[in-house]
């Protein structure tokens, strides 16, 4: 089985580190990344530099990122609002040999950044993920699988610290009495390890254990940590990343029944001992739903077809009666053999801002396409402003109000030509109204003609 330059991401303003994903081709025949790196610092000429870190903690550090006749170098510059895409599999093997890496990404500005990963072969997964802002000795994952419907999770977890560090996963079910517990000892500084639920059992399980519910994951250095949840039989792939911290009240910018065939699920969990009632607001004329978590129960998964009867599309609001709270949005459309997965996390009040950063949109880029689902998370109503790098921007005519939600579906965009792609920025007109973000990139006529999964997911950026 060929093992290719795989990894995952974390990011920090003038560093940003990147943390390893499948381990020895754990998605795919054959496991590939890339990086999307965006300048949001408000200045041109910003410089970034890449490192690799291997998982036995050995630095390498290439002096061109792609195989081209004229390459791009590392370091490399960008101007204000750019992007540019990095594809791992293309740099020399001379420069980065075939393996498994941690990224740190130097600038003298801030960026931002975006990470994708695929396991090609005989069936396809995909994933995406946007950075993280820094690591913390405690972080939580939303939603962690195993053998939930054919779903496991597969956790790569970095070490942000200066010193080795110790790791343990505990995995909380759902039904109140089991957990599952993985660890890890000596992960290198600034390298990562990926268990592996498919091929591994957590202390605490059985191979026939049936888990649907969310992951606690401590350690005495730094640490972030990206979830590649999967159903090995068919591909399907959700992506995303851990959260150090909860809030009282969150919003989700999209969920979904039978909405193109695409349909949800919202998993919520606490953060802390005690009992908390967690009410989800729809921005549509459903009725609310409440779950009550507990410390044997800490965590919920709400599947929009049963929970939400009312087709379509649609945003809403969660808050909790005392403790604060984790949310993640898992999507899946399967139509005519083609499968489509993405995953996101949920938006935590006051964590939003006026402006967006995106930074990896397309039109028919080799077959991908872009949506963008945009919410205001604040009380002012506002219409957006949607800036496309190289192209005069533009107003948006729709008014949001507060929970309310907009999708821009790029294709659309008649301006933009075939074969585009590029880093977007997003605007509330309103002063002082907030908004947030996701971005979904799909390639169904790839789905067509090779199974799997062809579908990313990712949390926008706010400025």
């Amino acid at each position: 089985m060929k093992i290719t330059r795989t990894f995952s991401l974390i990011i920090a303003l003038a560093m940003l580190v990147v943390l390893v994903i499948p381990a020895y081709a754990q998605l795919g025949d054959t496991d590939v990344s890339s990086i999307t790196i965006q300048n949001v610092s408000g200045t041109d000429g910003v410089s970034v530099t890449l490192k690799f870190i291997d998982e036995l903690g050995t630095e390498f550090q290439p002096t061109q990122l792609d195989s081209e006749s004229t390459p791009l170098t590392n370091p490399f510059t960008l101007d204000d609002g750019n992007s540019i895409q990095v594809y791992i599999p293309n740099i020399p093997t001379s420069q980065l040999p075939s393996g498994r890496y941690a990224v740190v990404i130097s600038s003298t500005g801030k960026v931002v950044a975006v990470a994708g990963v695929a396991g090609t072969g005989t069936t396809r997964f995909s994933g995406g993920y946007s950075g993280f802002d820094a690591g913390a000795t405690t972080t939580y994952l939303g939603t962690t699988a195993y053998n939930f419907h054919g779903w496991y999770g597969m956790i790569s977890v970095m070490n942000l610290g200066s010193s080795p560090a110790d790791v343990t996963v505990e995995i909380s079910c759902q039904d109140g009495t089991t957990v599952g517990t993985l660890t890890k000892n000596d992960i290198p500084k600034m390298a990562s390890h990926t268990f592996v639920l498919k091929n591994e059992i957590p202390s605490g399980f059985t191979a026939s254990t049936v888990c649907i519910g969310s992951s606690k994951i401590t350690s005495l250095q730094p640490i972030a940590a990206v979830n590649n949840q999967n159903v090995p039989a068919d591909g399907k792939t959700n992506t995303f990343g851990s959260v150090p911290a909860g809030f009282s009240k969150m919003y989700v910018p999209q969920l979904q029944n039978s909405f193109f065939d695409w349909n949800s699920a919202l998993n919520i969990r606490k953060v802390g001992a005690g009992n908390t009632t967690v009410t989800v607001n729809y921005d549509d004329a459903e009725a609310d739903d409440t779950c009550n978590l507990t410390d044997a129960q800490p965590s919920c998964q709400l599947y929009m077809p049963v929970e939400h009867p009312t087709t379509g599309r649609f945003g809403a609001t969660i808050t909790s009666s005392s403790l604060p709270l984790l949310a993640v949005v898992g999507g899946t459309k399967t139509a005519s053999g083609v499968i489509l997965s993405g995953a996101y996390i949920g938006i935590g009040d006051g964590t939003a801002t006026g402006t967006v950063a995106i930074p990896n949109v397309q039109k028919t880029y080799f077959g991908w396409n872009t949506a963008i689902t945009c919410q205001n998370v604040s009380a002012t109503p506002t219409t957006l402003n949607i800036d496309y790098e190289g192209y005069p921007a533009y107003d948006d005519t729709t008014t949001l109000s507060e929970g309310d939600s907009v999708q821009i579906y790029v294709p659309n965009e008649t301006f933009l030509p075939d074969a585009y792609i590029g880093g977007t920025t997003i605007m509330a007109n309103a002063v002082g109204a907030n908004i947030a973000c996701i971005v979904g990139n799909s390639n169904p006529s790839k789905g067509a003609t090779q199974p799997g999964d062809w579908t990313t997911q990712f949390n926008a950026f706010n400025k």
